[in-house]
């Protein structure tokens, strides 16, 4: 490997921490300046496709509804397609506990990014996440 995709893989690493850094704090605005505003941007959220305006409502209007969200994002791999895109995976845990009632929900799944440099910075244009539900004890 050389030197160039050494540091795209760092710099994708370190944004790939960035975000789950967000997710922690439950800060939607945090979470949403990781994805690209470009027309190509969707998700795949449980086998649902995603636009950048759903993901968005769906994140503002989730995130202020969590008492407190544990996130980690494990097994990170990162490939460099090219000089400006990058393919990142992970598997994941979260544990959330919801405000109010108090509920407890884990959640455990794997993700994958397209990132691509935007602007001169790594952004999420295309993804896929899947997470099935099951209570914690």
């Amino acid at each position: 490997m050389n030197t160039e995709q050494e540091g795209l893989k760092s710099a994708v690493t370190a944004r790939v921490r960035s975000f789950e850094t967000a997710e922690r704090a439950r800060d939607a605005e945090g979470v949403l300046a990781h994805y690209a505003s470009v027309p190509e941007f969707y998700f795949y959220h449980d086998g649902r496709r995603a636009t950048r305006e759903v993901m968005s409502a769906g994140i503002r209007k989730a995130l202020p509804a969590v008492r407190s969200l544990n996130v980690t994002y494990a097994d990170v791999e990162v490939s460099a397609l090219g000089t400006d895109d990058a393919l990142a995976s992970a598997t994941f845990t979260r544990e959330i506990v919801i405000e109010g009632t108090g509920a407890a929900v884990r959640q455990q799944g794997a993700v994958s990014w397209l990132w691509r440099k935007v602007g001169g910075q790594w952004l999420i244009v295309q993804g896929h996440i899947s997470h099935p539900l099951e209570a914690v004890k």
